[in-house]
């Protein structure tokens, strides 16, 4: 009988929109199962920008000082549902779609407003302080949410415009609130986080409009400068 001969394929990495994929698959047939994950799972991302432009959006209103801190217990109902747990969901279906910028973005920023919803509802019931050691604490959180943010902006650039100014003033926003969080005094500091947390969430209801929009007319009426 004829003798098999067994081939060994060495194994690679293939970097995509999904992350590194290390495999004996090729390129080509790595790119066929990425499109393939695109086409088969619709676009989650309008959804998941407008949860966090409606979160973050009124929040920042009480941030920018336009209301007294605490309405921030009026934030509760929408950070929890809308804006946590719905762009958190978003996240998991930007996941199967094979985006994991989009898919990172949306449940880090979906944890971040549910821990947040529960932060204040602490404060409410008086069982969390307002200052101290629990501000510094959340402070902290921020500053780590704005590192997030930041590493995500510089991700984004290979995407489009939109999504840069979305990620970078939010950046901004959650550095300069976290600031403030460590120096009550600096409330100037704050207010101008607050703004830059209001302009992100603008520009993220662009975005989210630029989607669904160009979607449904399967060209370009909103431009994002660049893909989506």
């Amino acid at each position: 009988m004829p003798s098999s001969t067994v081939v060994s394929l060495t194994k690679h990495e293939s970097w995509t929109k999904a992350g590194p994929v290390v495999s004996h698959l090729d390129d080509a047939e790595i790119s066929a199962l990425e499109e393939r994950a695109v086409a088969s799972t619709a676009e989650p991302s309008t959804l998941g920008l407008w949860a966090f432009a409606t979160g973050t959006w009124i929040v920042g209103t009480v941030i920018a000082g336009f209301f007294p801190d605490t309405a921030l217990t009026g934030t509760i109902p929408i950070l929890l549902v809308f804006a946590g747990l719905t762009q958190f969901i978003a996240g998991l279906f930007a996941f199967r779609r094979a985006n994991m910028l989009a898919a990172t973005a949306f449940c880090s920023f979906g944890a971040f407003n549910v821990a947040t919803a529960f932060f204040f509802a602490l404060q409410a019931a008086n069982t969390l302080g307002t200052s101290g050691p629990p501000m510094i604490l959340q402070g902290f959180v921020l500053e780590s949410f704005g590192f997030i943010a930041f590493a995500l902006t510089i991700a984004a650039l290979r995407t489009n415009a939109a999504l840069v100014l979305v990620l970078g003033t939010l950046c901004v926003g959650y550095v300069l609130t976290g600031i403030h969080n460590f120096n009550a005094g600096l409330v100037t500091i704050r207010d101008i986080g607050g703004w830059f947390l209001i302009v992100s969430a603008a520009l993220a209801y662009y975005t989210g409009a630029a989607i669904v929009v160009n979607s449904a007319w399967k060209q370009t009426i909103l431009p994002i400068g660049g893909e989506a």
